[in-house]
């Protein structure tokens, strides 16, 4: 998972991860931009920093997951 990845994919391969969105004030399972858009574009529109919510995000699949989930370039 990368600052390039789809937000849509994210959800779609990862739902727990809409904890991190939603922590973060982004309502990406309703917002159309999420199906073309990225971790970046979305983090980016919100005003938040990229890095920081795919580290986070990471964190979430290596919590349920385990730890190798999560750090894959898709």
């Amino acid at each position: 998972m990368t600052k390039d990845t789809i937000i849509a994919d994210v959800l779609r391969e990862h739902p727990e991860c809409i904890e991190v969105f939603d922590k973060y004030g982004m309502p990406c399972r309703t917002c159309a931009g999420a199906v073309s858009g990225t971790i970046a574009d979305g983090a980016i529109m919100h005003g938040l920093d990229p890095e920081t919510i795919v580290r986070e995000l990471r964190e979430c699949c290596a919590r349920r997951h385990g730890n190798a989930a999560g750090t894959s370039a898709s």
